[in-house]
């Protein structure tokens, strides 16, 4: 790695701090250096807040540097357009800074370029495209929200090795071991909301929780087309401290205690999830992280409406149970469905392999 490549790995480190709390934004971090010295960091801490580049000149300000002639370097493209905070472009030119270094370009329509514009028309040196694939992996949630239109889906699986998530009673807890569990609560902690179906929420009663890691609960969702499940349910039973919405058909029941409804524009039997998720994009939500069951998965994998894969896979061999996937028929090999492996991981005596899905089967 050259110097620059160094820095911007710091920003990536320091942007991960950010993680969420600042959706629908994106992660950001920013290091100020001046001659061989870093004289400044910062990130974007939380929606609404200072943005990453403010940070780091405040904080190379604060201990007494002038950041006149100093270079920036930042993760992502810095703001052209005045949002909840004034333009980063703007504030960076008033500041006199000599160079700026930027990870990648913002693909926000209000942006995607024009920041880089207002820097360099004041006279900024600019260099972009530092490290770029590891810049957009880290955005990926806010890349795709902004330019699909649409929340980042993973799919969150925990299996035996043969293949099943549960028995045929539908007693799942727990097939995999407390590493892999505390894998997910951070994982959890990492996504706007959790996305579970009916059958579900009866069978697991899981509280959806973020526990045992540090980091903030996300929103919970559950499918329940007639809003008939009951209302002692842990997703509903704990005081409203964490809000589960109910997504259910137009004309279902109206709300009980502790539940809020997002209704679908239709009756359906089987919503569609590009509608779901659509629908979950006007809410601000950037990233879903389904967590079962199994009509739920094959739902989306059937209409091709997720991003990742991942599979937690415990060392125990169930037989006879329940397939994440069960619900997908295929009646020839060529209409396989095709993933890309992207890491494994071990946990413990448990294994994480994650899969990304292919543009092209």
């Amino acid at each position: 790695m050259n110097v620059d490549e160094k820095l911007m790995a710091q920003c990536i480190r320091l942007a991960k701090k950010g993680k969420g709390f600042v959706s629908p934004n994106p992660l950001v971090g920013s290091i100020i250096r001046k001659g061989n010295k870093i004289i400044g960091r910062g990130y974007h801490k939380k929606y609404g807040d200072a943005h990453a580049e403010v940070n780091a000149i405040a904080d190379a300000e604060r201990k007494g540097f002038n950041v006149k002639d100093a270079e920036l370097f930042v993760n992502l493209e810095p703001c052209a357009h005045k949002g909840k905070t004034s333009s980063c472009a703007e504030f960076i030119v008033s500041k006199k800074i000599k160079r700026v270094v930027i990870g990648m370009k913002d693909p926000f329509e209000k942006v995607n370029g024009k920041g880089i514009e207002i820097l360099k028309e004041n006279g900024t040196d600019v260099s972009c495209g530092i490290l770029e694939d590891e810049c957009r992996e880290l955005n990926k949630f806010f890349i795709k929200y902004v330019t699909k239109k649409l929340p980042y889906v993973t799919l969150k699986i925990a299996q035996s090795i043969d293949g099943k998530i549960a028995l045929n009673n539908f007693e799942s807890k727990y097939i995999t071991g407390s590493a892999s569990r505390k894998a997910v609560h951070l994982l959890r902690s990492e996504y706007d909301a959790v996305l579970i179906g009916r059958n579900t929420a009866l069978s697991d009663n899981p509280s959806l929780t973020v526990r045992d890691v540090e980091g903030r609960d996300p929103l919970r969702l559950v499918i329940d087309r007639k809003n008939t499940l009951p209302s002692d349910l842990n997703l509903f039973s704990d005081g409203n401290r964490i809000k589960t919405f109910v997504i259910t058909g137009k004309s279902a029941a109206e709300s009980k205690a502790n539940k809020y409804l997002i209704r679908m524009p239709d009756d359906s039997k089987v919503f569609k999830i590009k509608n779901l998720l659509k629908l979950l994009y006007k809410f601000k939500l950037n990233s879903i992280l389904v967590e079962g069951g199994s009509k739920l998965f094959s739902q989306f994998v059937k209409e091709g409406m997720f991003d990742e894969i991942y599979f937690f896979i415990a060392p125990v061999i169930i037989g006879n149970g329940i397939s994440p996937f069960g619900e997908i028929e295929i009646k020839s090999l060529k209409d396989k469905k095709i993933l890309s492996k992207e890491s494994i991981e071990t946990l413990e005596n448990d294994v994480l392999i994650k899969y990304r899905k292919c543009l092209r089967e």
